[in-house]
């Protein structure tokens, strides 16, 4: 499995359910044609543009197809992106981590409960300031409504929170929004993204 972006005192750590293909293949996060993970944060004011773009993610998975773009090239690429994202305070992981999940409905992709201790021992020892689960919702209350009776799967900002941090529901980026879902989406990232400014404020 791919490095996740985990350091200690994040602004905000983004949580998936498990990263499908073709990021594992890729090694980077939300690498899915379908994925609008960075369309959304950029959509958000949470960074200032979008970290991957469409181009630079097509021309990532053309190299790897044609075997033309190199390992060091390719990882100093990466790399690049990790720390942009560790600069603003970003970080990635994924609750279930096993390699090979093609979608996020495939069985395989549901987090087993060792995971969310795993994940709870994690979040207790680095402190970031907000988890934001990107995540579909049901899958969401299915996950968390054992251990947190409050956890809901309506989006936004939970009635609960994970070792003393505020929590976040944003929904699937890979999901197929249309009409009043897609803009319920979208406006939790402006949301969030008020959220972490504030944050930022009181620094």
């Amino acid at each position: 499995m791919f490095d996740e972006i985990w350091p200690h005192g994040l602004r905000v750590l983004f949580v998936g359910a498990v990263a499908t293909e073709p990021s594992p293949t890729l090694e980077f996060h939300h690498l899915h044609p379908r994925d609008r993970f960075w369309e959304l944060l950029d959509l958000g004011g949470i960074t200032k543009g979008r970290v991957i773009t469409k181009e630079e993610r097509k021309a990532m998975a053309d190299g790897h197809a044609r075997g033309n773009i190199t390992d060091p090239v390719r990882q100093i690429f990466l790399e690049k992106k990790r720390n942009q994202l560790v600069r603003l305070g970003i970080g990635i992981t994924y609750l279930n981590r096993s390699p090979g999940i093609g979608t996020e409905k495939d069985k395989a992709a549901l987090p087993a409960a060792e995971d969310l201790t795993r994940f709870v021992a994690r979040a207790e020892a680095t402190a970031p300031r907000c988890f934001a689960f990107v995540m579909d919702n049901a899958m969401f209350k299915e996950l968390w409504r054992p251990r947190c009776a409050d956890a809901t799967d309506v989006l936004g900002k939970q009635p609960f929170t994970i070792a003393g941090v505020p929590v976040w529901l944003m929904g699937s980026a890979q999901a197929v929004l249309k009409g009043d879902a897609l803009l319920a989406q979208e406006d939790q990232f402006f949301a969030l993204g008020e959220y972490l400014g504030s944050l930022a404020d009181d620094t």
